[in-house]
């Protein structure tokens, strides 16, 4: 097992979003003040300012993971590569394309697989239900495929688990990011 691993970071995404809430924030008090004209907010390449805020949200989800499980000595274990935007929003939203190499997918493994929390959260969410079948039900079937692992991983972690956390620590520094991109 030497092969890369192409996954999926999910988080709040873009779309109706505390991230799409702050953008609208800054651009209102930027209209207001006098910096910016409705006309020129048309002119904003919304796709550049998402793939600089997804590159910001990625490397704060890795730092926050980091920090809470000490799992590695710096923060590239894993790689961005890309952001993911649906051509609808009504059944997914924005995602982080990630790789990861298949020693560090095993360390993960092996840290989480006996995580009961972990666990608990996978065994529910990956439950079929109404409207919904699910192909991989249960912890037994997600680690059998690494890159659905890994996306309920950091499902639990960026949308459950630490939901709190990484909106707050996502978005202390997001402004200006923002500003260099409008």
């Amino acid at each position: 097992m030497n092969k890369d691993i192409k996954f999926y970071i999910p988080f709040e995404g873009f779309y109706s979003s505390i991230y799409d809430s702050i953008i609208d924030g800054i651009l209102e008090s930027e209209i207001s003040e006098g910096y910016l004209t409705e006309k020129e907010t048309e002119n904003i390449n919304y796709n550049n300012l998402h793939l600089e805020l997804s590159k910001h949200i990625f490397d704060c989800i890795l730092e926050l993971f980091n920090d809470e499980f000490d799992l590695f000595t710096d923060n590239n274990y894993i790689t961005f590569d890309g952001l993911y935007s649906p051509k609808y929003y009504n059944y997914s939203t924005d995602k982080i394309k990630a790789i990861v190499s298949s020693e560090i997918y095993l360390t993960l493994l092996n840290k989480f697989e006996d995580n009961n929390v972990f666990i608990d959260y996978v065994n529910e969410s990956s439950k079929s239900s109404d409207g919904f079948n699910s192909f991989y039900e249960g912890i037994n079937e997600v680690k059998k495929e690494s890159s659905i692992f890994l996306e309920y991983l950091f499902q639990w972690f960026t949308l459950s688990e630490f939901r709190d956390e990484v909106i707050q620590f996502t978005t202390e520094d997001i402004h200006e990011i923002i500003y260099n991109n409008i």
